[in-house]
């Protein structure tokens, strides 16, 4: 029989997942879903270390893609050969896995500790799987309590990662057909409807930060007459080998576009017209020694500056219309989007050079804030609290004084925080930090497990 506590009991189950599901269905993209994701693991399960592992399905090695806590950034990016390690046998067997004593277990392997100078003494790890295929793991390290993983987290864990990996599917499909309606099929560039929403965002930078831009307009010469004769086989052919040229030209945060036919738009943010008449030079005295189509033709291109600023974006768009009629779109029937396993890693990655490369002008502008804040700190260990004065803030952690000479903080310790902002709305955050550094009563510290979207916090740091 059915108990009243008993379905209380579901009830609130039912709600604990409800709120995981929640912020992961809203996530828009794969990096926002895996963001949504670890920030709730470490939420949940409050472990020293946490990371995501993708496989990459060639080698069928293991890349560490998101990871959250300590020493992130020695393990950021590392390459986990194929089947080494917890993580290698779970992505092998599709089985979940707890460790409670990673020295009595042959599986575990020992590089990872030695090359991050990390300590692991416990792990619990899940595998990421759709239609029974395994894409990733997640792994959990060494309890922030000093306790081991239980039966229950693992159980816990293995039911959000199947939310999880149901919200990754549904963001890489997503992500999957918006790559495919913004990239030119032909030359892999980004396309004419890219360059109008690329040019919008260029305008929003300036008006919010200051931030100029300049434009490219880059015409091929006599390309009609390419196409006449050596066939269009041969056209497709040259525009394919002058987009390899340019990419291998411009800088990594410049935004290369087909616009249409053999028309090129390029779009360089922080960058004077100076500036780009120098990269414009470049490109025409590298066109005078390069040949295309096994080095049967020479190409000439007629290249146009502008400076992008507020009152030009719709005269651009009218200029380059008129050279370029607009063409029904390419529609693609790309088969490749169906092999998730395979493109989720790639996809992921592009994604994110984009949104490093829309926050370069941010991350330039301000990397730090002075401040003067009061607020408390409550060691998470030892029984130890007291006031604070935050003298330095960041995206990525705080540096303090405390008001007690005797007070118990010590290097890598976990501290809880809370502090008011001096903004209008003298908004309370509150952040558990790992301790980076301690001298006498100032203290560096990172921020443990920083919401993915806090509004409050980012208006002001970047106010």
């Amino acid at each position: 029989m059915i108990t009243e506590n008993d379905t209380i009991e579901r009830i609130k189950n039912a709600s604990f997942f409800l709120e995981i599901g929640k912020p992961l269905a809203k996530a828009k993209t794969i990096k926002e879903t895996l963001d949504v994701l670890m920030y709730q693991v470490g939420t949940i399960f409050q472990p020293m270390n946490w990371s995501l592992l993708l496989k990459e399905p060639k080698s069928g090695d293991m890349i560490f893609t998101v990871v959250v806590g300590a020493n992130k950034d020695k393990l950021q990016g590392l390459r986990l050969p194929k089947g080494e390690g917890i993580a290698g046998h779970i992505l092998n067997t599709g089985e979940s896995l707890i460790v409670e004593n990673v020295e009595t277990d042959k599986r575990f392997s020992i590089r990872i500790d030695e090359s991050t100078g990390f300590k692991t003494k416990s792990i619990i790890g899940v595998p990421l799987k759709t239609d029974d295929k395994v894409f990733g793991v997640i792994e959990l390290i060494n309890k922030i309590s000093g306790g081991n993983f239980t039966q229950f987290d693992l159980t816990l864990l293995n039911t959000i990662a199947e939310y999880a990996a149901i919200a990754i599917e549904r963001s890489y499909y997503n992500q999957a057909l918006k790559k495919i309606a913004l990239t030119d099929s032909l030359t892999g560039l980004k396309n004419r409807n890219s360059f109008e929403r690329a040019l919008s965002s260029r305008v929003e930078m300036l008006k919010r930060y200051g931030v100029i831009s300049s434009l490219l307009i880059i015409d091929i010469n006599g390309f009609k007459q390419i196409n006449q004769k050596y066939g269009h086989e041969a056209g497709d052919k040259v525009l394919k080998e002058f987009a390899l040229m340019l990419k291998s030209m411009l800088r990594a945060v410049d935004d290369i576009f087909r616009y249409n036919g053999d028309k090129f738009t390029v779009i360089m943010p922080q960058t004077s017209l100076d500036k780009a008449e120098k990269s414009k030079l470049r490109i025409l005295n590298k066109l005078t020694s390069t040949k295309f189509l096994d080095g049967k033709i020479s190409i000439g291109v007629t290249v146009g500056i502008r400076l992008i600023d507020e009152g030009s974006a719709k005269e651009i768009l009218t200029f380059v219309n008129k050279k370029s009629p607009i063409q029904p779109p390419f529609i693609s029937n790309n088969d490749d989007v169906e092999r998730m396993e395979s493109n989720l890693k790639p996809l992921l990655d592009e994604e994110s050079e984009e949104i490093e490369s829309d926050r370069l002008e941010e991350k330039n502008k301000v990397h730090y804030k002075e401040v003067m804040l009061s607020g408390d700190y409550t060691h998470f260990s030892k029984r130890d609290h007291g006031h604070i004065t935050v003298k330095r803030i960041s995206m990525q952690g705080v540096e303090f004084e405390t008001m007690r000479q005797n007070h118990k903080i010590e290097l890598y310790d976990i501290l809880d925080l809370t502090f008011n902002l001096d903004d209008s709305k003298n908004s309370l955050i509150k952040r558990r930090v790992r301790v980076d550094s301690v001298k006498d009563k100032y203290v560096q510290a990172d921020f443990y497990n920083p919401p993915p979207y806090d509004k409050n916090f980012w208006f002001y740091f970047m106010g």
